[in-house]
């Protein structure tokens, strides 16, 4: 059996792994947990930097820990609770810090320079505040275009070198790709929280937002932009132009029918492309990317943030910051975009030559520059994302009329959850 078949299995048994490095008694050892490190596109990068960082740290060893994904954070809380948590973490940064399980990074990141502080955007560095305090850095984001099949859009008499930048225009598209057994798109409500990632998205689109500036309010209907975004997503639903049954699709779904061309545009990241060019390899060079559809001048699109932090208690926070530093520089971060299909939030990237001539990752880096980030600051997160907007979603669909209503409650359910705490 060789070596990565070993990890997966051991993996696939809800071990957790530990690889040990090589140390002499007088080293540093950091180390780091991460689902990424599970991940087989991933494993050569991640093991190249490594060797990179140990050579030019000589005192310093990482030991890196796999981990599955579905046990990622229940190993991570019983280490935590224990005082014995890895150094460095990929965790969800406000229910983490919420419990007291990181480090306030605040008096590193403010001895950077301004120049290294501008590298990310606003956005993503306040997604990653806890009440007021930054809990970790970007490593990866899933930033969300829309992704077109340049086939069934030339069949429909479209032009694909005019994508639509307007609602009003994506409309007219949507009933030009919507027949016989093929639909437009879909409107995600399957439970999981890419139903309000893609929610969001559109809420985004249109200048809206779905929460206070303070998270002390939810104003999914009480924002009339918000509320108006809201309507004309649940729309292509009922006119038609979207696939049948919502209520079951999810991420996986999504990508399925785009590969099996029954759906002509889909809303999703970067990685949704390498599925779909796993499921149907004749797509690889057939999917254009572009903005979102917008319907107001500040129209933004949705970026999920994963982290890099430091646990609350790591006995060697410098050396960790260091290392987490290394991990985003632009040597290793556009490895992650052309090798393991993750979209870094460095706005510093769009001029290296690895992406320079990649319009489709092209496209996603300049999104990403001002796209709003989730999960947002608060422990609820988690519920409100995956199950609050999901059970909304889904009642509006069931009874559009009344989409209003469901979303007032819903505002009036998720005010309460986040003054809860």
């Amino acid at each position: 059996m060789s070596k990565l078949k070993s990890i997966k299995a051991l993996l696939a048994a809800g071990a957790l792994l530990a690889i040990p490095a090589s140390a002499n008694a007088q080293d540093v050892v950091l180390q780091w947990q991460a689902t990424a490190l599970g991940e087989a596109q991933y494993e050569p990068i991640w093991r190249q930097m490594v060797a990179a960082f140990e050579a030019a740290n000589p005192g310093i060893r990482i030991e890196p820990i796999l981990v599955p994904r579905a046990d990622n954070w229940t190993k991570f809380v019983t280490a935590a609770q224990a005082r014995q948590a890895p150094c460095v973490v990929s965790v969800p940064v406000p229910t983490a810090a919420f419990n007291g399980y990181l480090m306030p990074l605040d008096e590193m990141w403010d001895a950077e320079s301004e120049d290294y502080r501008n590298v990310w955007s606003q956005s993503a560095i306040e997604g990653l505040r806890f009440e007021g305090e930054l809990y970790g850095l970007p490593f990866y984001a899933g930033i969300y275009g829309e992704v077109y099949n340049r086939a069934l859009v030339e069949a429909a008499g479209l032009d694909p070198e005019n994508i639509p930048t307007t609602w009003d225009e994506y409309f007219v598209w949507a009933k030009a790709l919507t027949k016989n057994d093929q639909w437009a798109t879909t409107v995600l409500a399957g439970p999981t929280d890419t139903t309000t990632r893609v929610l969001l998205s559109w809420i985004y689109s249109n200048g809206g937002r779905a929460f206070n500036e303070d998270l002390t309010e939810a104003t999914f209907a009480s924002d009339p932009k918000s509320l108006e975004a809201i309507e004309k997503y649940i729309s292509l639903f009922t006119d038609g132009y979207a696939a049948p049954a919502p209520a079951t699709l999810n991420y996986n779904e999504q990508t399925i029918l785009f590969a099996q061309q029954r759906i002509a545009t889909m809303r999703n990241a970067y990685w949704g492309l390498a599925k779909v060019r796993g499921d149907n390899p004749d797509l690889a060079k057939d999917m254009i990317v572009a903005a979102p559809p917008a319907n107001d001048p500040d129209a933004r699109t949705v970026a999920t943030i994963t982290a890099m932090s430091i646990s609350g208690n790591c006995e060697h926070p410098e050396e960790a910051w260091s290392f987490i530093k290394f991990m985003n520089e632009p040597e290793w971060t556009v490895q992650m975009v052309t090798a393991a299909n993750w979209m870094p939030l460095r706005n510093d990237l769009l001029d290296m030559p690895e992406v320079a001539d990649d319009p489709i990752i092209q496209s996603f880096l300049e999104m990403g520059q001002t796209a709003l980030t989730i999960p947002l600051s608060t422990p609820a997160w988690e519920q409100i994302a995956s199950r609050d907007v999901v059970e909304a979603m889904q009642r509006a669909l069931q009874e559009p009329a009344r989409t209003k209503e469901i979303f007032t409650e819903l505002d009036t359910v998720v005010t309460q959850r986040l003054n809860d705490l």
